[in-house]
């Protein structure tokens, strides 16, 4: 330290300023240079370096000068009226010291004390976030400042007051919890907190969220105890009140035979009440009269669907309300497994001629009827009927119930040739009518419902009443439900929860997956003149990042067995060695994601329409967007919204439009691309009907309407392997559909429904054998 006869004076100085009233006049300058503001005073007080403030009573202007912080015995500047000199160190002058006495200082304010005010000035203006920030900066390097304790507990009551007028009840809650940890001698702290904690639970209860509502009560019991005392019992009155009215409205429903509505209200009571006297006897018992199975599904699909139906969905509601002659239960090494519900289906060696022996017990179609159908003209109208007739050469009906046929062509798997609906009288009746074991009801509750139909005949203990499909938007939101015990099932999960599932599975909880693989594909609009355009079209599937989408989005950055980008809507299987694998050509790679060729082959596409527009002296309509259409599923949805946002990207705008999924033409749907979700049970079959439902004849070259004919016709595996390799490549070239990618689904359930089946072709597969446990199936709430 200098002493004060070495330093200059500070009143020179504090002048050069412009801190006194001295006056300065140089001849050299007409004007006056503007003040240039210091970077550092640019920024928030909160983000810059400490220094104190001085004001001595001769600055000019009133303003005071920025000092390095002075530190002082106690950590405070002297009170009263001190003598003696301040030696200090201009922010704006580092490295000189200069001498001024304290007579001369007018104000002194500290950093900490800038802050503080600061933060009351926050506090002020109702901007609680800002303020707090100030208050943490005190905290963290001023601790022991005396001021910042009362700021934060002022800060704390009103912001508390603001979330609970804004109607965040347990936002206000815990800052008043925080407030009365803090600062437990301020008064009516309790009295606010019991006057939001009333709020909140009867917010609970009125909102019937009973598990929130217990929790918070014991919550407050635990912490507040007779404080509270009043108001806990209040609650817990108004909550078995309430508990104790649906049981007595299942009490009166059960009397009435009314067992659904019992079963409902019981439930209910047990969500407000779970310790509610005979609850859960009387849920059990409800459940042994009207076993009801609820599942989550996150694409509920149409109630009935088409017979034709392809679609995951549909193929999954389908097996409720149709029994098809014959029906694919899994695979063998070459193809799928069948079987009969109505008979016995018997196929030589030769694979020439068939024979099926309908079962009187079974039903009571008989081999004349099963004859006449597949002769009469107007079976034509069921596709399926009218691929398999001109197979037959010749049929003949033996001792009443067995029919003989003969195909003009040996075929490699005959019986999957039989999936239709065996039908009595009259068969010009359409749409097909239903034969499956439920029916569709009507109910005023959300989704679908289906109950046994007439002549149910299930093979369980415990059959269902009613399956219940309850519409969810999100796998998250579906395993809530599952974990609370409100649904028994959910159908499908998205892949990155179902392989979380699979690594750790809950003991009360059973995973597994469909055997038959889902292609995600896009359908073309081929009426529109752009999508015509096979380099278009080319152009579009290379504008995707499908890996991208399946990988990261859907996947979460996993793997998952099953799930891959495919070179054409043909399934890959579960891997090479899948016996679903058989038609797929890995040879043949995907398309990969390649924006810069996506928009040359646009180029492209657009000269040679131009040119031919020219040619016609027709005028080119400019393509404004795509609009592409897609079922309202989890992950339909999320696949669409990254679609868009890559073909955005390349200047190809696109909306989304959610549409039934068993629409099978873009142009009926007003859309340019349609998104359809299929499941492939058995390729042989399943591919060309693909092709023949979302891909109009007129479209399909001669060449490949050849191949899917030749496909048909293999008389062997290796024929077929052959066959379906060249479609492959055809798909592939020509993409009339483009592939977007193969997922293997996964479903979980609850132990307590027995009878699922393990790896079922479709989630229904074995319904006649679903037994529900009533000593299990208790709401846990």
């Amino acid at each position: 330290m200098k002493s004060l006869t070495q330093q200059t004076s500070v009143l020179t100085w504090l002048a050069l300023f412009g801190l006194l009233g001295t006056s300065m006049v140089f001849a050299q300058e007409e004007k006056p240079k503007e003040e240039k503001i210091p970077v550092e005073m640019t920024k928030p007080l909160l983000e810059r370096q400490p220094y104190d403030l001085v004001l001595v009573d001769t600055a000019k202007d009133g303003k005071p000068v920025r000092i390095k912080p002075q530190v002082f015995p106690g950590g405070r500047p002297p009170s009263g009226t001190p003598t003696g000199n301040l030696t200090i160190e201009l922010v704006d002058v580092p490295g000189r010291q200069f001498a001024i006495s304290w007579r001369n200082v007018k104000r002194y304010q500290q950093f900490p004390q800038l802050l503080l005010d600061e933060a009351r000035s926050q506090l002020q203006a109702k901007d609680f976030d800002l303020s707090f920030r100030y208050l943490q900066r005190l905290k963290n390097e001023y601790a022991n400042y005396p001021g910042i304790d009362a700021i934060l507990e002022e800060l704390l009551v009103q912001n508390a007051l603001e979330r609970f007028q804004s109607g965040a009840l347990d936002e206000a809650l815990g800052m008043l919890e925080e407030a009365r940890r803090k600062y437990p001698n301020r008064r009516n702290l309790d009295t606010s907190i019991q006057s939001v904690g009333q709020r909140l639970v009867q917010g609970q209860i009125d909102a019937e969220n009973w598990e929130s509502a217990r929790q918070l009560i014991d919550r407050f019991e635990k912490l507040y105890g007779k404080a509270f005392e009043e108001s806990i019992n209040k609650w817990r009155a108004e909550i078995a009140q309430r508990a104790e009215s649906e049981m007595k409205i299942a009490r009166q429903q059960i009397q009435q035979k009314d067992y659904r509505s019992a079963l409902s209200a019981t439930e209910m009571a047990l969500s407000i009440d779970p310790e509610i006297p005979n609850g859960k006897e009387q849920l059990n018992e409800l459940i042994r009269r009207y076993p009801q199975v609820r599942i989550a599904t996150l694409a509920p699909g149409e109630a009935t669907p088409p017979h034709s139906t392809l679609t995951l969905s549909g193929r999954r509601n389908k097996r409720l309300i149709y029994r098809d002659l014959s029906e694919i239960v899994g695979y063998g090494p070459e193809g799928g497994e069948y079987i009969s519900p109505f008979g016995t289906m018997l196929r030589p060696t030769d694979r020439f001629e068939m024979t099926v022996v309908m079962r009187d017990r079974l039903t009571p179609v008989t081999g004349f009827d099963l004859s006449r159908q597949l002769q009469d003209p107007a079976s034509q109208n069921d596709p399926i009927v009218a691929r398999l007739t001109p197979l037959i050469e010749d049929l003949a009906v033996r001792e009443v119930r067995q029919v003989d046929l003969r195909l003009r062509l040996p075929h490699v798997r005959p019986e999957a040739l039989f999936g239709f609906v065996p039908r009595k009288g009259d068969v010009s009746k359409f749409p097909v009518p239903q034969n499956g074991p439920f029916r569709e009801a009507t109910f005023q509750d959300e989704g679908h419902a289906f109950v046994p139909a007439e002549d149910f005949k299930a093979s369980a203990k415990l059959p269902p009443s009613e399956i219940q499909m309850l519409p969810f938007a999100s796998s998250a939101d579906a395993m809530s439900a599952l974990n609370a015990g409100e649904v028994h099932m959910v159908d499908r999960l998205d892949p990155a929860t179902a392989k979380q599932l699979l690594v750790e599975t809950p003991d009360d909880l059973v995973v597994d997956h469909y055997r038959a693989p889902t292609m995600h594909i896009l359908v073309p609009n081929l009426d529109n003149p752009y999508l015509q355009n096979r380099d278009f079209r080319r152009g579009v599937l290379y504008g995707i990042n499908r890996q991208d989408i399946l990988h990261s989005r859907l996947l979460a950055g996993e793997d998952l067995e099953g799930c891959a980008v495919v070179s054409a809507p043909i399934p890959v299987g579960m891997n090479l060695e899948d016996p679903v694998a058989y038609g797929y050509d890995p040879s043949i790679e995907p398309r990969e994601y390649a924006p810069q060729m996506s928009i040359a082959l646009r180029a492209i596409a657009s000269g040679e329409m131009r040119k031919q527009a020219e040619e016609l002296k027709q005028a080119l309509i400019p393509l404004d967007k795509l609009v592409i259409g897609h079922p309202n599923s989890e992950i339909s949805s999320q696949t669409c919204l990254s679609i868009a946002q890559y073909l955005k990207r390349i200047g190809l705008p696109c909306e989304l439009k959610v549409v039934s999924p068993e629409i099978t033409s873009p142009a009926e749907a007003g859309v340019d691309l349609l998104y359809a979700e299929i499941q492939i049970a058995e390729p042989l079959i399943d591919v060309p009907r693909m092709f023949d439902q979302y891909v109009p004849l007129v479209h399909q070259r001669q060449y490949f309407q050849l191949a899917l004919r030749q496909l048909g016709e293999s008389q062997s595996w290796q024929e077929v392997r052959e066959r379906f390799w060249s479609l492959h490549r055809l798909a592939h070239d020509d993409l009339l559909i483009l592939p977007l990618f193969q997922t293997q689904d996964y479903f979980v359930y609850r132990r307590s429904l027995g009878g699922v089946g393990y790896q079922p072709i479709s989630l229904f597969q074995q319904v006649e054998r679903w037994d529900v446990a009533p000593a299990l199936d208790v709401v846990k709430n």
